[in-house]
């Protein structure tokens, strides 16, 4: 991957800086809102109005800070990410277009073109992934343990032994998942030279033997399907593991406070152990990436070294034999087999139906996994009730030491973490295999649909257009199921449930996030409509790319590399369009959470002093909102992935409804 990041991000170190500046920036206003917070507890006990007051003030300041430095972060990601994507693609089709014969028939053009097409798209999304969240989680880190320091230096040093355990089995483990993941991957080659093989044979009118190319083609697909459960089971259960693992560090604390250990400043213990809970709490929500990032990691890994296989063959790069004379530009079709427009809300009821049709031979396999997960989200929904009750305990036995009761309440907790994170795994691991299932039988009927549609509109310059669609359609309907539809569904649950025990705990500061709830739905609903059009035609545009590169590397005599960087920049401006409106989302979604929290810490703060609530009742809240963090801001994040998957279901039914289409 060295190579590869090299080539990539060589020229944009600058920006690259700026960003990671801004994620600093961006998380010490995060910190000093939690750090104002121990400071209006503070002003609470010693009834100082004033601190109160100025202590609000700050945190609305460093709310809109935060999210001028967040918007920052993600409108730079998007422009270092799709800088790299076009100057990789642009690289390894010059180097493609001007090695030797020999050199050249070594690969695969199928391989090639996915590798240079979709693979890249794919290690697109990892470099925005690697600039936006991986780079804020040592950041934190960071600043956590300086902050945690500042409090209780003994702590530190356990907090840091406890991340350190973790961080050595993830390292461990993920390269153990690498080399399963590369046996996987092996298996899409296999698949693409077969529908390949195929699109060229009906593109010249050649017959071939379909029982023989269908029987050998279902049996690269068993061949992939069984290699990737293979790689499912291997990573499922890591990251509810780890996350799990930290919840623990937080019993942990409790546990030690009970025990007479004493944190930070002997009279105000329970406040440092409370400012301490929030620091650890705020660092898990950072970490929420970390299932996602031992997904994804391993695909980038494999796909950086496919292409540095090109990229490294550079010095062996000749004069091409088309490089002044004659030069002729690729033509690729601009018509696509598509369905009629029927409007947004007509066509997200189409895709919903044909996702119910995919799954409807396992529906009883779905509903237990949605009623296991509803048993997960209950669990972790109930747990900061518990704890704000132990809290409670805690401050009622200052003086005193080992209360049973609190440890009781540890001992719940243990429990309902547990549960809820136990129960995570079963849906995770059905739903990986119920979105190879899926892929599987998509596979299967896009090639069979070949015959179909046949040479009506599979032509030399459209195999690209068809092969995108096993090639990356495909992948993403397998990505949204395996992941993305359990995901999306328990984030809804968590918000509903959430709610509703706000409402129970309080009804008064429920109100703050009931106000905040509609603006963020408002919000979604805009930037979803202002985004279809440019994540369609982002799909489109790389399925052309796809037809331009095979096209190409199958007539590297009589075509030229000139058109490429026109179409490469237009599959790239679509990329920026579609994400510059979701990335919308993001500061949106952090300004509205972290008003809500602010609005939530000086309303309850003011109903501590007057002693109108426990301190317990507003950890229990502030861990309530802690937890509505997640989902919203998972939600928020959701729409790229949500948009690319109806668009590639669009693009994969147009060519299996073919036939109905044209009736």
């Amino acid at each position: 991957m060295k190579k590869f990041l090299s080539v990539s991000l060589r020229f944009q170190w600058k920006t690259i800086v700026l960003i990671f500046t801004l994620i600093v920036i961006q998380t010490f206003f995060q910190m000093e809102i939690i750090d104002l917070f121990s400071k209006a507890l503070t002003g609470v006990k010693n009834q100082n109005v004033d601190l109160l007051l100025k202590s609000g003030l700050y945190m609305l300041m460093y709310t809109v800070l935060s999210m001028i430095s967040l918007y920052a972060v993600s409108f730079l990601t998007t422009r270092v990410a799709s800088k790299a994507a076009f100057t990789v693609r642009e690289k390894v089709f010059h180097i493609l277009m001007n090695l030797s014969d020999e050199e050249i028939s070594k690969f695969k053009i199928s391989g090639l073109t996915t590798r240079s097409t979709r693979g890249m798209s794919s290690e697109q999304g990892f470099i925005v992934i690697i600039l936006e969240q991986l780079m804020l989680i040592p950041v934190t880190f960071v600043a956590i343990v300086y902050e945690i320091a500042l409090i209780d230096g003994t702590y530190t040093i356990f907090f840091l032994a406890f991340i350190s355990v973790i961080a050595a089995i993830v390292c461990l483990r993920m390269k153990q998942i690498i080399e399963i993941f590369f046996r996987a991957k092996k298996t899409y080659g296999k698949l693409n030279l077969l529908f390949l093989s195929k699109i060229n044979k009906i593109a010249g009118k050649i017959s071939f033997k379909k029982q023989e190319f269908d029987a050998e083609f279902e049996k690269a697909c068993e061949n992939s399907y069984d290699k990737n459960i293979t790689y499912l089971l291997s990573q499922y259960y890591l990251g509810p593991v780890l996350i799990w693992g930290l919840y623990v560090l937080v019993l942990i604390t409790l546990a030690m406070v009970n025990s007479g250990y004493t944190i930070g400043f002997e009279s105000d213990s329970v406040v440092d152990s409370l400012i301490i809970m929030l620091y650890v709490a705020y660092f898990i929500t950072t970490l929420t990436i970390i299932p996602s990032l031992i997904d994804r990691w391993p695909r980038a890994y494999a796909t950086s070294v496919r292409l540095e296989e090109v990229l490294n063959l550079e010095d062996k790069v000749i004069n091409s034999k088309n490089t002044n004379d004659n030069p002729k530009s690729i033509e690729i079709v601009e018509e696509d087999i598509v369905p009629e427009d029927k409007g947004l809300w007509a066509e997200r009821k189409g895709i919903l139906q044909k996702f119910t049709a995919m799954l409807k031979d396992d529906r009883n396999k779905v509903i237990i996994s949605m009623i296991l997960l509803m048993v997960s989200t209950l669990c972790m929904v109930y747990a900061p009730k518990i704890a704000g009750k132990t809290v409670d305990l805690l401050v009622s036995n200052q003086n005193s030491a080992n209360d049973i009761a609190i440890y009781t309440n540890i001992a719940i907790l243990l429990i309902l973490y547990s549960v809820g994170y136990l129960f995570k795994l079963p849906p995770k691991r059905i739903m990986g295999t119920l979105g190879e299932k899926v892929a599987y039988n998509l596979r299967m009927n896009l090639f069979d649909k070949l015959d179909v549609v046949g040479s009506d509109f599979i032509q030399d310059n459209s195999k690209g257009q068809v092969l995108s669609r096993l090639n990356n359609d495909v992948m993403n309907v397998r990505q949204f199921v395996s992941s993305r539809i359990s995901e999306f569904y328990a984030q809804i649950l968590l918000v509903v449930f959430v709610f509703v025990l706000i409402f129970l705990t309080d009804y008064r500061l429920s109100l703050i996030y009931v106000v905040a709830l509609p603006v963020y739905a408002i919000c979604l609903y805009v930037c979803d409509a202002k985004s279809k059009k440019h994540y369609d035609g982002h799909q489109k545009q790389l399925g052309r790319l796809m037809g331009y590169f095979e096209r190409g590397l199958s007539n590297r005599d009589s075509f030229h590399e000139i058109g490429f960087k026109k179409m490469n920049q237009t599959v790239i401006d679509n990329y920026i369009k579609s994400r510059d409106v979701t990335n919308l989302m993001v500061p949106v979604t952090t300004f509205l959470i972290n008003m809500s929290n602010i609005t939530l810490y000086m309303a309850g703060i003011y109903l501590l002093s007057v002693n109108d609530i426990q301190l317990g009742t507003l950890l229990a809240v502030i861990m309530y909102g802690q937890l509505l963090t997640k989902p919203i801001k998972k939600l928020s994040s959701s729409m790229a992935n949500i948009e690319t998957t109806f668009s590639s279901v669009k693009r994969i039914f147009a060519i299996i409804d073919y036939k109905k289409i044209n009736d």
